[in-house]
């Protein structure tokens, strides 16, 4: 979530009376969902094949060597 949309959040948390520790509470959930929602789309996409889990996996290896930018997306 980018500064913007956690700020507009707050915001609207606020308005609908929440208080600082409701929403500590809420922000704590919203970014748990967050992190599983991301993961969930990185296995779809291995799943889809729209990302190249073999170019992933070098990718990974390489950076670990201060090698990096292989293209892990398949068009």
């Amino acid at each position: 979530m980018s500064d913007t949309q956690h700020d507009q959040l707050v915001t609207w948390l606020k308005e609908q009376g929440h208080t600082p520790d409701e929403i500590k509470k809420i922000l704590a959930k919203v970014a748990e969902y967050d992190a599983r929602t991301l993961r969930e789309s990185v296995f779809d996409s291995i799943n889809s094949g729209t990302i190249d889990l073999a170019a992933l996996v070098k990718e990974a290896l390489e950076a670990e060597e201060g090698n990096e930018g292989v293209d892990t997306t398949r068009e």
